[in-house]
């Protein structure tokens, strides 16, 4: 699906009356007055459907896949590369313990800039 775009947007946060917060509000109008704000990653111009491993992804997709474990302050314990089930890369086994792969090498995501 992002295999083909030269850039890919993600909302990093929002914008209400001036102020950044990072949830959307459960009030209806200061949802109606929110304003994304993204952040830009490149993307990587090339086909990862025959990637079985992290290693196999482009670095750009690699890269994309940290920001937003990080964004999240969580682990990505699957990643799917089509509909296939031999194009999925298995991260972290749910069952038999994390790997955290995505995140730094003490499992925690590092704080955003």
């Amino acid at each position: 699906m992002l295999d083909d775009l030269e850039e890919i947007k993600v909302c990093v946060a929002y914008e209400i009356d001036g102020q950044r917060v990072r949830d959307l509000p459960s009030n209806a109008r200061r949802f109606g007055r929110c304003q994304p704000i993204y952040e830009t990653l490149p993307g990587w111009k090339r086909s990862t459907e025959n990637c079985r491993t992290l290693e196999d992804l482009p670095t750009q997709a690699l890269d994309y896949l940290k920001f937003l474990a990080e964004l999240m302050a969580v682990p990505i314990a699957i990643v799917s590369l089509g509909a296939s089930r031999d194009q999925t890369i298995i991260v972290e086994d749910p069952i038999h313990g994390p790997k955290r792969a995505l995140l730094h090498t003490n499992g925690v995501a590092p704080a955003t800039v």
